[in-house]
């Protein structure tokens, strides 16, 4: 790579004045600069080397040096986007060049290929001697390319604790392996850990006890654990998100924690002292009760205030058949939780004799101080005929009083026999509710044509309907076109 190509400038490079701005500039304390720089982007920080002879090295202390070698994906606004062979080359010519004063940050975006660990090595003994606050490596082609692995890049994290003092606050490393050893050091000021299909070899919870000012923890798709076992307290930890791990068990001492995410298998999971927990989203994969998991599976997350769940619901299971009182009884209540989202998708090729979906009512009970319901749904069917009976007789019979709850929104409701009945229900047991609001169109990630043929006028006839029994306003949403997608 030649400096060129960000405009920097030659050797004829103009001689200013001594009144011109660039004086003015090259007058300015450091830290000043510094800021100013920050300000640009790197492309955009070189080019100002053409303005001046004193301006020509300014470039060169640019706080951010950020690169993607990647064709597609997104990439950063300030991220220098190079392809093909020239990102080696251009990437050391910058790491060559850049005085290493007060770099802020430095990521590298790049499929690893043959004989280039050694280049790898030198960019982060360039970051580290550097002392970046800021250090991302995501050599993200592995993964994507389909191909098989043949190389795995050792990432050096001794090489963090090689300096006088700690720096570094945030590290993101994906598709690299990492050893973390007992003794490992230099992670005493980090604060946010992010591992994205990385393969751990050695003692993560060494390495995790060297960490006490951590705030953000992210580990997704990693291998090498075979459970997370914390027995240490992360005092300062305050969102936890694992997504996808291959782990038999968690277990966290994390008394500040205000955010937990899980995506993944059942698993005993198990949040020591997060009483000031505040959000908690739940996906558990591949089990048909995964609705009823996501209240009774981790008691810890009881204390939240708002609570994001998904579910895969299937009408050959007999636990969703009809025999849906038939439930796991939370061991104790949601008496925080004022804000609940789900996300359920229902697999049945009759959706209007399926009564799954009325599980989740028993399970609204022991939230007595819910205030916002939004629940999102998307049918697996072929059929897309909505009932047609009059709903009669008494609320769901396990449904006891919503004293708190005033909004309710529903996506995907096409009139289906299980959702008028919920509706009903909530409608009959919510005498506090003030807004209910029907989008037939679904929100979930689905085909095009899901969302195709809405025949909305069932949708405003079983909202007519109910307002008119409960006396309350019921507004259907008008269709947008083109699926609406949430995950």
């Amino acid at each position: 790579m030649r400096t060129e190509r960000y405009g920097i400038a030659s050797d004829d490079a103009l001689n200013p004045s001594s009144s011109s701005p660039s004086s003015n500039m090259s007058g300015l304390p450091e830290e000043i600069q510094t800021f100013i720089l920050s300000l640009l982007s790197l492309k955009e920080a070189a080019r100002t080397s053409i303005v001046s002879r004193n301006w020509r090295t300014l470039w060169t202390r640019h706080p951010n040096l950020s690169f993607d070698g990647t064709r597609t994906g997104p990439s950063d606004k300030d991220c220098v986007r190079i392809e093909g062979a020239e990102f080696i080359e251009t990437v050391n010519s910058v790491v060559q060049q850049h005085s290493g004063v007060g770099l802020n940050s430095f990521c590298i975006r790049y499929g690893l290929e043959k004989n280039s660990s050694d280049h790898l090595d030198r960019w982060i003994r360039f970051a580290t001697a550097a002392k970046a606050k800021i250090i991302g490596i995501n050599l993200w082609s592995k993964k994507y390319s389909g191909r098989p692995i043949k190389e795995v890049y050792h990432f050096p994290l001794e090489a963090l604790g090689d300096q006088d003092a700690p720096f570094i606050q945030s590290l993101f490393l994906a598709d690299v392996s990492m050893e973390p050893k007992s003794d490992i050091c230099g992670f005493t000021k980090l604060r946010s850990l992010l591992l994205h299909s990385v393969q751990i070899i050695g003692d993560f919870a060494s390495l995790l006890l060297n960490c006490p000012s951590l705030e953000d923890l992210k580990l997704i798709t990693c291998s090498g654990l075979t459970d997370l076992n914390i027995p240490h307290q992360l005092g300062k930890l305050r969102h936890l998100l694992l997504s996808d791990m291959s782990v038999q068990m968690v277990d966290f001492h994390v008394p500040g924690l205000a955010h937990f995410e899980y995506t993944g298998d059942v698993i005993p999971i198990v949040l020591h002292g997060c009483s000031k927990l505040e959000k908690a989203a739940v996906t558990f994969k591949r089990d048909d009760k995964a609705l009823g998991h996501a209240f009774t599976a981790i008691p810890s997350v009881s204390a939240v205030k708002v609570l994001n769940m998904h579910a895969v619901m299937q009408e050959h299971h007999p636990v969703w058949g009809s025999q849906v009182h038939m439930v796991t009884r939370p061991t104790c209540m949601f008496m925080n939780l004022r804000h609940l989202t789900c996300e359920i998708k229902i697999q049945t090729d009759h959706p209007n004799r399926y009564s799954g979906l009325l599980q989740l009512a028993s399970y609204l009970e022991f939230a007595p101080q819910l205030e916002t319901l939004h629940l999102h749904m998307f049918y697996y069917t072929l059929s897309d005929c909505s009932w047609k009976e009059e709903v009669t007789g008494e609320a769901i019979s396990f449904m006891r009083g919503l004293d708190h709850l005033k909004t309710v929104y529903m996506s995907g409701f096409r009139g289906f026999r299980a959702q008028v009945e919920l509706l009903f229900g909530i409608l009959e047991k919510g005498a506090a509710i003030e807004h209910v609001t029907l989008e037939p169109q679904v929100k979930l990630k689905c085909a095009r044509v899901v969302n195709a043929f809405i025949l909305e006028w069932k949708v405003n006839e079983w909202a007519r309907r109910l307002s008119e029994r409960f006396g309350k306003a019921i507004t259907v949403a008008p269709p947008v076109r083109g699926p609406l997608l949430l995950s």
